[in-house]
């Protein structure tokens, strides 16, 4: 029987799968992280065991400890080269058609070090592999659309791979994560690691490929598992590194017209022993020789200066490279930037808002990110954002092997006030100068366009992080005193409203409540204070700064949850407690004074008043509707007497014009 070709049928099964992907993506939110070729093992290195991988991949596991056999744990000290592996890896397995989906953790990256983003992005890489696990996941999200990955329980994974009753035509698929230890902490990393090993002990096909460092919780939780390597103890590693390093210095002397055999055997044989495995000694240390102008004895001079082995060497070799530079620069304003650099770790900054926060000229970062370009990378992940090539080099700088050792509780606790004086400076009324209030930020087309003109990368960066770094101050009252004074100025102006302001536009409202949680914690675990007269005593007083923020917080949680026109009210979105706390529960009919005129009565903002209020009532399909509520701020030279204040998209009442 001839079969009939129907191109309305595949059109059909087309643009379903357009759809589930869609949603998926919608919901998800999946990080972007993908393995790179540029990123593998040199070619001929690492085989033996990328071999031992590639055969322990296609064996189904049987019997009763089949959930500790589908785990294979790689692991090793800092810069042996797991990552490097990992991609090969990856790459291996992308050929054989049985890679379903890789993460790769990074410390000094928000999204790729949350552990939360772990198993969402994972689900999503293997439902596009699998159709039959997609269409399992697609119809769960239709069931409830309002899933989130901070609200999905880890055990969804597990749930889902239950519901499967047949297995994908590949038989073996692969899940790669790399730098698992750089990934969220102790109970997180058990939780994730339980959920894998439980879904491969229902799913016989699924395998999990890990690398990370030998931490203690880490080891643990391998403890009964069968597969693993420790690279520190394989064989071919010495002359791996010999071929690598080989590989390099030719580039070296091909550059600065030496011998093609340069260096001579014995000081090569000298790097070979220093590096004890570490390719990233290798790498860093023809990274700064390419920048002399003179590699031989460079290369002599950083041998003597990093004498010893394995992680002692590495940092030698570290305190080498800075010696050269700390002889020609400004220790302090250096170490400034720096410690920018190794706190701002959330999210990787570009030149100049490094600049504007360590608070030096921009030519001095951008001179010395180049001229450190073997510690220091512009990472082309995040549009040539600053970060240290390697977690190792972040850890030297607040270790103790520094000689320039930055304390990085001191380091975080300069960054908080730097934010909290950024947003006093740079937070002002309708900051993207918009027209109307009564578009949504959807309805915005050149949002970003405001957003790049009007929020500068440093204001951005301080909205979104400056609980986090005043949070990990140290505890004396040094410190303690000088936060509070920055505390103090941003809460008695309208900086808190514009901060929210800010939020809203960037779509990071979310982030607010916590940040005042956060903040408030801090203060409430303040410990001794030794003020030096009453008024001193009466300023620094925690309490009143905790009283404060609490209030503020109140106010901000009601208008989080109840100014949504995108989103209705529900019926069990009015019996939650936050809303009931609100004076304009619907059980009151009658004008009660703006929410908004709450928060601004928080500020101790001295000028200005606030009039009318607003209505709410029921339209008759059970939602609330708001009436405007007019504020009039303190005066200045850019402002009217009619300001407006209407709930937006986000969640929070836009100051507009």
């Amino acid at each position: 029987m001839v079969g009939i070709h129907c191109p309305s049928l595949e059109l059909v099964h087309s643009d379903s799968l357009h759809v589930d992907q869609e949603l998926l993506l919608k919901q998800l939110r999946p990080v972007e992280t993908d393995y790179d070729q540029k990123c593998r093992c040199m070619e001929g290195t690492r085989q033996s065991i990328l071999q031992r991988i590639m055969n322990w991949v296609p064996n189904p596991q049987e019997g009763n400890n089949t959930q500790r056999k589908n785990v294979f744990w790689v692991y090793g000290s800092p810069g042996i080269g797991k990552t490097s592996l990992a991609h090969s890896i990856c790459a291996s397995l992308q050929d054989r058609e049985q890679l379903a989906g890789v993460f790769f953790c990074r410390r000094y990256d928000a999204n790729m070090s949350e552990p939360r983003n772990i198993l969402p992005t994972l689900i999503y890489k293997l439902a596009r592999t699998f159709p039959a696990f997609r269409g399992i996941v697609a119809e769960h999200l239709r069931k409830h659309p309002n899933l989130t990955p901070q609200s999905m329980k880890d055990t969804l994974f597990v749930d889902f791979i239950r519901e499967l009753h047949r297995h994908p035509k590949q038989h073996t698929l692969v899940f790669v994560i790399d730098a698992f230890d750089e990934c969220g902490n102790t109970q997180t990393r058990r939780d994730i690691l339980q959920v894998l090993i439980d879904a491969g002990a229902l799913a016989s096909w699924l395998k999990i490929i890990i690398t990370s460092r030998p931490e203690t919780d880490i080891i643990r939780c391998f403890s009964g598992t069968p597969e693993k390597y420790d690279l520190g103890t394989d064989e071919e590693t010495k002359d791996d590194l010999r071929t690598f390093a080989r590989s390099q210095f030719e580039v070296v002397a091909s550059e600065s017209r030496l011998p093609p055999t340069w260096p001579e055997e014995a000081l090569f044989n000298r790097v070979i022993s220093q590096a004890n495995g570490l390719f990233i000694f290798i790498n860093t240390l023809v990274l700064a020789l390419r920048q002399c102008v003179d590699p031989e004895e460079a290369l002599k001079e950083t041998l003597d200066g990093s004498a010893g082995a394995g992680l002692d060497s590495l940092y030698g070799l570290y305190t080498s490279i800075l010696n050269v530079q700390m002889t020609r620069s400004n220790v302090a304003e250096f170490w400034r930037v720096i410690a920018v650099i190794i706190t701002a770790q959330y999210r990787s900054l570009h030149e100049a808002p490094i600049a504007t926060l360590a608070k030096v000229k921009r030519n001095l970062v951008e001179k010395w990110v180049d001229d450190l370009s073997s510690l220091l990378a512009r990472d082309e992940g995040t549009n040539g954002g600053i970060r240290t090539r390697h977690l190792s080099i972040s850890e030297y700088f607040v270790s103790d092997r520094c000689d320039y050792k930055r304390e990085l509780q001191e380091a975080h606790g300069q960054l908080g006030i730097v934010c909290l004086e950024t947003m006093v400076g740079q937070l002002r009324f309708n900051i993207c100068k918009l027209e109307d209030s009564r578009l949504a930020n959807a309805d915005i087309m050149d949002l970003h366009v405001r957003i790049e003109k009007n929020i500068s990368e440093p204001l951005q960066y301080s909205s979104l992080y400056w609980s986090t770094h005043l949070c990990m101050t140290p505890d004396n009252n040094g410190w303690r005193m000088l936060q509070l004074g920055c505390l103090k100025e941003f809460f008695e102006g309208l900086c808190p409203l514009f901060w929210i302001e800010v939020l809203s536009i960037m779509r990071m409202v979310s982030i607010g409540a916590p940040s005042l949680r956060r903040v408030i914690s801090w203060v409430k675990v303040s410990t001794t204070w030794y003020p030096c007269s009453p008024l001193v005593a009466l300023q620094a007083d925690p309490a009143c700064y905790r009283v404060t923020i609490q209030r503020f917080l109140k106010g901000f949680g009601t208008l989080v949850v109840l100014l949504s026109p995108s989103a209705p009210l529900s019926p069990p979105v009015l019996r939650t407690p936050i809303f009931q706390l609100d004076p304009f529960y619907p059980h009151s009919p009658h004008y009660q004074a703006s929410s908004a005129q709450g928060l601004r009565m928080l500020s101790r903002c001295k000028l200005g008043n606030c009039c009318h209020g607003r209505r709410r009532h029921r339209c008759g399909t059970d939602t609330l509707v708001l009436s405007i509520a007019r504020v009039i701020p303190p005066m200045d030279a850019t402002l009217s007497l009619d300001l407006k204040t209407r709930p937006f998209e986000s969640g929070m009442l836009r100051l507009v014009l």
